[in-house]
This record gives C-alpha cells, sequence and structure tokens, in this order.
C-alpha cells in the first residue's frame, strides 16, 4: 500500500463477547469449511466466520469453475491421489448432479463443478453439531496475550462483537488473522502471481466449443493480439458443466502494467474493473474467433477478483520449490500434494513445472505453524511456503487437506500449544477420515 503519512485516532470501546468457544476458524473457503466441519465432529465447539453470505471462498466468491489438485494424469487416465475431507466434498457434488467427471488437459487433471451445487454442498455440510457459521463477518482485530490470541473482535453487518476460544485457525488466504496477532509473515510484493477475473459465458454451443483443441484455442488467440486485440493471456482453463454454459479463467489483471497490490483499497478497485473489462474483450474475440461462440453472452462473473497470492505465513518449515519438485516426504507429513508449480507470472503463458506422473509431495504440519503464536493454525494458500512452492500448493483439493489437518490437530491441543501435538495420533486421525498420506507406492524418501 502507498506511504501515507496523514492518521486518524481509533477511539477504544467495549465490544459484547457473544460466544466462547473452543476452536474459531477464520475464513470459509475449502480450507476453513474442512477445519470446522472436521473439528466440530472431533468434538469441538466451533465458531466459522465467513466475510460473505455463503461458504466456497474462491470456489464461489470468485467462480473458480474446476477443483485442482485432486488428481495426477497417468498414462492420460486421471487418477484420484486425494481423498479424506476433498472426497466427502467430491462424492456430494457427485450424488447432487454437480460434476460431470475429471477434465485432463496437459499433463494433469481437474474436476469442473456446478457453483451453486457447491455452495449447496457446502451449506449441508456446516449442518454439523456444535458447529456455528456466522455469514458477513469480517475480522478486526485479535486480543493477544504472552503469545497467545485469547479472543477475537469481528464486524457484523450491526456492528462489531468478539468471540473467545482456546484455539484458532486461519484459513482467509490472506493470512488476515496471523498478521493481526504478529505472527511471522512475508508479503513480496514484486514477484506475487497475477489474478484472474473469472467469468461464465451462456448461448454457446458447446457440443463445438468443448471439440475444440487446446493447442487450436490457443493459435486461434494468438491470432487475435496478432490482429491488434490486446489479449494478456492466450491460453487458460476453460470448463462446462452445463450445456450451453463455460466457465472461463483466462484474463490476467494487471494495473498499470504490474500485479495489482490487492491489499491497497485503490489498486485492488482498479483490478476488480479491469478484470470485467477483460470479460468484455475475451467475449468480443471469442465469438470472433472461436467455434461455438458466435452467440456467446458473459452469464456473470465472479463476485470479486481471482487472487492466487498474497501474504504467506514463516513457520518452522517454510516449504521450497526443491521440497514439491523433488517430491519430498516428510515424518510430519498431514497433506499429499500432486499438483505442478503454477506460476501465473508476466507474459500470456503460464509456466509449469510438473512433478513425474503419479509424483506427489507431502505437506509437513510445520508448514501450518506461524511463529510467534503459539495456539494459531494456518490452512489454505497462505501457510509456510516459498513463492514457487505456493504456486503448486495453494490449489483447492490442498486447501480441503489442509484445513482437515488443522481442524483436528486444533482439537488434540486444546488449551494447548498447536507445535505439541503428538503427530502420529493426528496422521492416525486423518487416516481414520480417509486421508492416504501414500497415495502411490514409494520410490524415494527425504
Amino acid at each position: 500500500m502507498p506511504v501515507r503519512h496523514d492518521t486518524v485516532a481509533r477511539s477504544a470501546r467495549e465490544v459484547d463477547l457473544v460466544r466462547e468457544v473452543d476452536v474459531v476458524v477464520a475464513g470459509g473457503g475449502a480450507a476453513g469449511v474442512a477445519a470446522a466441519v472436521c473439528a466440530a465432529r472431533a468434538g469441538a465447539s466451533v465458531v466459522l466466520l465467513e466475510r460473505n453470505g455463503f461458504l466456497g471462498g474462491t470456489m464461489t466468491s470468485t467462480s473458480l469453475g474446476g477443483i485442482c489438485g485432486l488428481y495426477s494424469l497417468i498414462d492420460g487416465e486421471p487418477v484420484q491421489m486425494v481423498h479424506g475431507f476433498a472426497e466427502e466434498v467430491r462424492d456430494r457434488l457427485d450424488r447432487a448432479g454437480g460434476i460431470r467427471g475429471a477434465l485432463p488437459w496437459l499433463q494433469t487433471a481437474s474436476l469442473p463443478y456446478d457453483l451453486f451445487i457447491m455452495k449447496s454442498v457446502l451449506d449441508d455440510l456446516v449442518e454439523t453439531q456444535r458447529l456455528t457459521v456466522l455469514y458477513q463477518a469480517r475480522l478486526v482485530e485479535a486480543g493477544v496475550e504472552d503469545g497467545r490470541i485469547r479472543h477475537v473482535i469481528v464486524r457484523g453487518r450491526g456492528g462489531l462483537f468478539a468471540i473467545r476460544a482456546n484455539a484458532f485457525i486461519d484459513c482467509t488466504g490472506d493470512g488476515e488473522l496471523a498478521a493481526m496477532a504478529g505472527a511471522a509473515t512475508e508479503y513480496d510484493r514484486a514477484s506475487l502471481q497475477f489474478p484472474t477475473a473469472m467469468f461464465r459465458m451462456g448461448g454457446v454451443d458447446t457440443t463445438a466449443a468443448m471439440k475444440v483443441p487446446r493447442d487450436e484455442m490457443h493459435r486461434l488467440l494468438e491470432q487475435a493480439v496478432t490482429d491488434g486485440y490486446d489479449l494478456p493471456r492466450t491460453a487458460g482453463g476453460i470448463y462446462s458443466v452445463r450445456d450451453g454454459i463455460v466457465h472461463l479463467n483466462i484474463t490476467k489483471v494487471k494495473v498499470d502494467g504490474h500485479t495489482p497490490d490487492t491489499f491497497d483499497p485503490f489498486e485492488l478497485s482498479e483490478a476488480e474493473r479491469e478484470g470485467r473489462r477483460q470479460a468484455r474483450l475475451y467475449l468480443e474475440v471469442f465469438r470472433r474467433y472461436v467455434p461455438g461462440y458466435a452467440n456467446a453472452y458473459i452469464l456473470d462473473t465472479g463476485a470479486e477478483l481471482g487472487i492466487r497470492e498474497t501474504r504467506r505465513i514463516v513457520g518452522p518449515h517454510v516449504l521450497t520449490s526443491d521440497d514439491v519438485l523433488k517430491e519430498r516426504k516428510f515424518d510430519d507429513a498431514i497433506a499429499a500434494n500432486c499438483w505442478p508449480i503454477e506460476d501465473h507470472g508476466g507474459g500470456r503463458s503460464t509456466r509449469w513445472v510438473w512433478l513425474s506422473p503419479g509424483g506427489y509431495n507431502h505437506i509437513p504440519y510445520r508448514a501450518l505453524l506461524p511463529m510467534g503464536v503459539c495456539n494459531l493454525l494456518v490452512a489454505g494458500r497462505c501457510l509456510s511456503s516459498t513463492h514457487d512452492a505456493q504456486a503448486a500448493i495453494r490449489v483447492t483439493a490442498n486447501c480441503f487437506s489442509t484445513g482437515q489437518a488443522a481442524g483436528l490437530a486444533a482439537v488434540m491441543a486444546g488449551s494447548g500449544d498447536m507445535a505439541s501435538i503428538n503427530i502420529k495420533s493426528l496422521q492416525a486421525a486423518l487416516k481414520a477420515g480417509g486421508v492416504n498420506l501414500a497415495p502411490m507406492p514409494e520410490t524415494a524418501n527425504a
């Protein structure tokens, strides 16, 4: 955020304490839902705070369109590698008619889903004893004493209120609670991945559109660039779950030629407008150049920009690109990642660095521990990692996995320190919940 020298005073005042629980989970995306549901099922009283009026985070608010990180592509066929809570979501989507199956592309595969059915599935999952979901609830500050969070102050539509808990889990994606509590974090403004404005088109001849090969799509969009269209990307994800409708992950939002600082309210606001401008540009190009789109129109855009990277915590282990690409395994493993490094940097292309077919690395428990706050865990895209490693572990399946582990660990820790739990007991609880930390035969150790 640009330096501003003027300040105003903020009045201190008392806030009503409305609830005392075992665990507070901040953020109701994939990681937050998994953390809250798993903690409640393990016997804890839980409050889940969500800033929107629905659950899903990036999956639903930005209209992500597909779950990445569930599959490896082996001999051209998708093989599911991640199970546990992620599998429960996949199964519920399937039974509700919200998916058509895995979609292979490049050297991996993703799982397209229906946006409303995803919201409904998550609504059903949080109908769990001991779990309370508070919507339109935004974190304001954390009350910290002696390295422990004692309470959080939250803003609802009617004003401020406080919730006290023994344990806290930050699933905000931006590490909001970790930063408020004074945990070690980093925010490398110069290397952030570019965000994307997701959108859906209606009026599409999906039979024709989904037959366009990826290479041909790239050639057509490059031709549009040659013809004078200023497209920021000429390849991207295109999904269809409903006939006549496609979901596009193809924009690349820049502000003054660089990655927008989404912590700066002025740059973020400009980026949101730029994303919608790009959606209109792509509509014009697809109508003119791409088979199946002659009568297309924009059905909707995501409610907010799809932000891939902001703040990351610093934990006892910082996951690195070597950890990912050398497919390292750890004694304190709590999740298996099979997604490659997918870095949305400059230029019209995306940098992919692939794992081996069926290959995976472990995400260690230590990467969920923010240094400086003893009763806080972090799950999701802001866990402890380098820029390159984050480009692999940030995807949805890993958010489900790390959320599941954080929820169970928070219950095990009780009012104690998160770092002191028994890892073998946590791994046993994960296994009982369907998690497989060795989804393929082992060929190497870290």
